[in-house]
């Protein structure tokens, strides 16, 4: 089915059942157009503050021509009732601008909070790392796959923070709690071997917020913490793979991670071996050292990626050691039938 860019557009799900190159193609159709740096407007925090300040100003103002007007000898009532004019005027805007500026801060907060909520992970847009990270791992395992065989994708690119995607609402302590859960992405495909893959991440973020009350002014708190939940399973034909089942504690052993992953849970049954890996939230789709010029987004060096955890490195790590499990209980059914895992 051929990718239709308006309908992803308006549900920011790319879903198809197609072969690796046709899926790879579609992924280059779907990568952002680069754009020319805007120039950032002003603050509204600055904005604010200039605003509070002008208020001020006005209000000194009104102050200096009251005292004038105070001053002022009598029998000059001409020039006092202009005095009087301009000072209730300036005394006046003062304090609408000041008003102003107040009100303006506190939303200006409000909006910086939500927006730093939704801010794109590590300098880049979190759409565009799960676009990566799919037509990584494809190009990866491309030469594994069965030729021309068809792959079913389903990549979900929308906000990890929508409602629809809300699990959970209550309170925790004093602030009220919202989690999300986002099952973003899911490849199942076949090797060539007859092994039958399935790979799928899963989004877990937690976001608090409270509000303050102070006097004079409103403050309001926002934290956020999160987690990609990673799986790889692989399916096989138990009689090649005899044994399988006794071979969980060595699964576990051949686990090997980059760092920023941990290992959340191994499963061994008799015709399927899978592994769930916890990766910090923040990771990357490509390393600095694998990145390709074509993927480092301009004005962004690769070193910006350089404390980051490699997503499709964890992935490769994760296929690798699920086969070296497969490896050994093939090579005791079947000698000499053993895939390589290096």
């Amino acid at each position: 089915m051929p990718l239709e860019p308006e309908a992803f557009q308006k549900t920011q799900r790319y879903q198809a059942r197609a072969t690796v190159a046709e899926v790879l193609e579609d992924l280059r159709a779907l990568a952002p157009p680069e754009r020319a740096p805007e120039p950032r407007p002003e603050p509204a925090s600055l904005r604010a503050r200039k605003g509070r300040r002008a208020g001020m100003g006005l209000l000194l103002a009104s102050g200096v021509l009251f005292v004038a007007l105070r001053l002022m000898p009598s029998g000059q009532e001409g020039v006092s009732a202009l005095l009087g004019f301009l000072c209730f005027l300036t005394l006046l805007g003062g304090v609408i601008v000041l008003i102003v500026s107040v009100v303006h801060g506190q939303v200006a907060s409000m909006e910086m909070s939500m927006s730093s909520m939704r801010e794109e992970r590590f300098g880049e847009s979190y759409k565009e790392q799960r676009r990566l990270l799919l037509a990584t791992v494809l190009r990866r395992f491309q030469v594994d796959l069965v030729q021309d065989a068809p792959v079913e994708v389903t990549l979900d690119v929308s906000t990890p923070l929508a409602p629809g995607k809300r699990v959970h609402q209550g309170k925790h302590g004093t602030w009220d709690r919202e989690d999300f859960a986002d099952p973003w992405l899911s490849l199942q495909g076949r090797f060539a071997d007859g092994t039958q893959l399935h790979l799928s991440v899963v989004d877990q973020v937690r976001v608090l917020r409270r509000t303050k009350t102070l006097p004079g002014k409103v403050r309001h708190q926002n934290k956020r913490s999160g987690a990609s939940l990673m799986t790889v399973a692989l399916r096989v034909n138990p009689g090649r793979h005899p044994g399988l089942t006794a071979l969980e504690e060595r699964a576990r052993d051949a686990v090997k991670l980059p760092p920023g992953a941990r290992v959340k849970r191994v499963r061994v049954a008799e015709d399927r071996v899978e592994l769930r890996v916890l990766l910090e939230e923040g990771w990357v789709a490509r390393g600095p050292n694998a990145a390709e010029p074509s993927e480092v987004l301009p004005g962004r060096p690769p070193s910006l990626n350089a404390h980051k955890t490699d997503a499709s490195r964890a992935v490769t790590m994760m296929f690798l050691s699920l086969y070296q499990v497969l490896n050994h209980s093939s090579s005791q059914g079947l000698p000499g039938n053993v895939r390589s895992a290096s």
